[in-house]
């Protein structure tokens, strides 16, 4: 390359750099009420609070690397106006009564991001944060399968989270596959498919996989032993005992908050077997032969996730949080335009935002306070 084009890059890029910095340099304020039933004393008391708690969340919180146990300040950057996005994946996850007293406020609250189109910016599977309200968050569209009642852990969660479809056994089975071009996430909970039903439906599951869908997967996916689906195959532990279901976790996951060493004991035992799927990653295995509990991959365009169960006989923390927790950010998905219609009913509003940084790009964080 010419001395001159390269100069003219550099330039470029330091361009970019000054205004970025610029617009974070200049971060702002701006407030908006309804003032009809609160006199002029109460909203300065409101606008006060907001400042303080979007300054709050502004700093890097207390202390540093601060988590759910550990918080005594929240914050969500790394003191430069860069957002961390792990420490938003924990504010996210802590209780929003404890939020509001670790930020100081009495009032009600909502934090969302926009980016320089006014979307929203899904930040480590969050959309939002704080007052939750009753529309999903994500802009996807969703179906969960199980075979039995007695394992359908995450149907709730999918249900609220996202608006899901639910199928059961083997009869809606055949009818979630007829559809399955409707779906960009499909979470299969001990589904005990026979072996008709499941070999009906495989190519159209993996081909849903390889077109870019998200597949989550746990337990007994069908009767027959040694079923395969994108490259991985699946098969029941001949034992049940305890010393045949306790694992460990032997690798830390972006998406699984677990630690290396975390004990976990299912309450069944089952695992998968790589054949050729790309980036297999075990995450989990057994203690007894080393097979793999929980395992995560890619197929074609798209990924799955195994779970050798979502129930947990010893664990030492909400098994079924962590997993959820995870199908958000796994998924990436879209967030969904907030319906300020569904906010409850307020006195007063007040507007603050703020600007920031995220993946390099200015970023607005928006905060409604209200009462």
């Amino acid at each position: 390359m010419a001395k001159g084009n390269k100069a003219q890059v550099w330039f470029t890029d330091f361009a970019i750099a000054i205004v970025i910095f610029s617009l974070v340099l200049i971060s702002y304020y701006t407030y908006t009420a309804n003032i009809s039933k609160q006199d002029s004393i109460a909203l300065d008391d409101m606008i006060s609070d907001s400042k303080l708690v979007s300054s709050s969340l502004l700093s890097k919180g207390f202390p540093d690397s601060w988590n759910n146990d550990t918080v005594q300040r929240i914050g969500i950057t790394n003191n430069e106006q860069k957002l961390d996005d792990e420490k938003v994946a924990e504010f996210k996850r802590l209780p929003y009564n404890r939020t509001k007293n670790l930020l100081g406020t009495s009032y009600d609250y909502l934090v969302f991001f926009l980016n320089g189109s006014n979307s929203l910016v899904n930040i480590n599977g969050v959309c939002r944060a704080g007052m939750p309200l009753q529309d999903p968050q994500h802009d996807i569209n969703a179906a969960y399968h199980y075979g039995s009642s007695d394992d359908s852990f995450l149907k709730d969660f999918m249900v609220d989270e996202f608006n899901a479809v639910v199928y059961f056994g083997d009869n809606e089975f055949d009818t979630m596959i007829s559809k399955i071009d409707d779906y960009d996430f499909i979470l299969m909970e001990h589904s005990s498919l026979s072996a008709s039903t499941f070999n009906n439906g495989k190519s159209s599951l993996e081909n849903f996989v390889s077109s870019g869908g998200i597949l989550m997967m746990s337990g007994q996916i069908a009767a027959p032993q040694n079923i395969d689906i994108g490259g991985v195959r699946f098969k029941k532990k001949s034992g049940q005992s305890i010393s045949d279901r306790n694992s460990t976790v032997v690798a830390e996951d972006k998406y699984l908050s677990l630690d290396v060493g975390d004990n976990i004991v299912f309450r069944q035992a089952y695992y998968a077997t790589n054949l050729s799927a790309l980036d297999f990653t075990p995450i989990a295995k057994f203690n007894e032969d080393n097979r793999i509990a929980i395992a995560r991959w890619s197929y074609g365009n798209g990924k799955s996730f195994y779970f050798s169960d979502f129930d947990t006989q010893f664990f030492g923390g909400d098994f079924i949080s962590e997993v959820a927790n995870a199908a958000i950010k796994f998924g990436n998905f879209r967030c969904r335009p907030i319906n300020m219609s569904n906010m409850p009913q307020y006195d007063s509003l007040v507007k603050t935002e703020r600007l920031l940084v995220y993946n390099s790009k200015p970023t607005r964080m928006v905060l409604y306070l209200w009462q």
